[in-house]
């Protein structure tokens, strides 16, 4: 008994949560090999352009930080390579 109960509960669901996404009221993601449905709320344009912003921007400061780190890299070796030449 306890099944069957658990397929109602799932259909019902589904055909909620199918009428949530086309109306586009929520955005989901199916991922049929492994059986997942991921949702989330939709979002504004300028929410998403905003979020991508922000990435883009971190992004851009790791990108920044990464070269400053490996310009100071080359110049230690480059000072290195002198002193020991001059030895």
């Amino acid at each position: 008994m306890e099944p069957e109960i658990l397929m109602h509960f799932r259909n019902e669901a589904e055909k909620h949560l199918s009428k949530l996404v086309v109306s586009k009221s929520l955005v989901g993601k199916i991922d049929l090999p492994m059986g997942v449905v991921c949702f989330q709320m939709t979002q504004e344009s300028n929410d998403t352009l905003n979020s991508w912003a922000t990435d883009l921007e971190k992004l851009l400061d790791l990108i920044e930080e990464s070269c400053h780190q490996i310009h100071k890299q080359t110049m230690v070796h480059m000072a290195a390579l002198r002193a020991w030449r001059c030895s």
